[in-house]
């Protein structure tokens, strides 16, 4: 009796692909058609943001994840692709790709919002790529194409998905490379990415100071998951700042007292900022 429930809900899923499959293939193919009559150029690219909203509204309600991943995915493709055609906005090609990968991963984005509300499990590890292919996008955006941009841009979106993705989930193991990759990126681009005459000393030393900050982060950003902080983090981080001081200042001795002071600042406001969500009760 059981094997045969088990069929007959089998057979259910089946048709139920079918029948969304040939929707599909109806709509597209009458996408097409129209568009040769129409002769408009960009109707036929509308059947894949189309077919991944069919995906998405059967998904949302049968709350299927196998659904809406793919529905919102090719929603995101389709609408990526008339954007970099430049059918929508008529500007340069990197805005054009820019704006096309940001739609991509919008794409990504919404199946953890969407997988959150409309499914029994939620699809956490989208934010990855989505945030991945944002970053890329924001970079043929904002940036003069330098490879160390790219860095800063990555290193920024996927630090913030595994913040995000950690503090939600309560998951101290994302934490620490969000932390770590929020910091780096801006770190390394400071340090090397920015004109000027510092020397090899000085420039390291930012960036080692910057590094240290990113474990500061983390024993601040540990109450927000836990009762109490988390210190192991200020070994590393404590090891790092002496180092990257000690190093700027026998790069940089006239201006070591303001860098110093600059550096310290950032980590009082950072507890400051801690404090502020702490009044508010976002501790675990």
């Amino acid at each position: 009796m059981e094997r045969k429930e088990n069929h007959t809900i089998i057979n259910q899923s089946n048709r139920l692909y079918i029948t969304i499959g040939g929707i599909a293939l109806i709509v597209i193919g009458a996408l097409i058609l129209l568009d040769r009559w129409l002769k408009t150029g960009w109707l036929a690219l509308a059947a894949l943001p189309l077919m991944g909203i069919l995906f998405l509204i059967r998904g949302i309600r049968t709350r299927e994840l196998k659904m809406i991943i793919p529905g919102a995915i090719l929603s995101g493709l389709g609408l990526g692709i008339i954007i970099f055609l430049g059918i929508i906005f008529e500007t340069s090609w990197t805005n054009r790709i820019g704006l096309g990968l940001l739609a991509f991963g919008m794409g990504w984005l919404l199946v953890p919002m969407l997988t959150l509300q409309y499914s029994n499990q939620t699809a956490w590890w989208a934010l990855v790529p989505g945030g991945l292919i944002c970053g890329l996008g924001a970079f043929f955006i904002y940036s003069p194409m330098q490879p160390l941009d790219l860095v800063l841009y990555l290193s920024v979106s996927l630090g913030l998905v595994f913040l995000i993705w950690g503090i939600v989930c309560h998951l101290f193991r994302l934490i620490i490379p969000g932390c770590l990759l929020i910091t780096i990126g801006p770190s390394i681009y400071l340090a090397w990415g920015t004109p000027g005459d510092q020397n090899i000393l000085t420039r390291t030393g930012i960036m080692l100071v910057g590094f240290a900050l990113g474990w500061l982060l983390i024993t601040i950003l540990s109450r927000t998951i836990t009762s109490k902080f988390i210190w192991w983090p200020l070994i590393p981080g404590g090891v790092l700042a002496m180092v990257g001081w000690g190093v700027y200042i026998a790069g940089n001795p006239n201006n070591a007292a303001i860098f110093i002071g600059n550096t310290g600042s950032i980590g009082l406001i950072l507890f400051g900022i801690y404090l502020l969500l702490l009044r508010k009760g976002i501790q675990g």
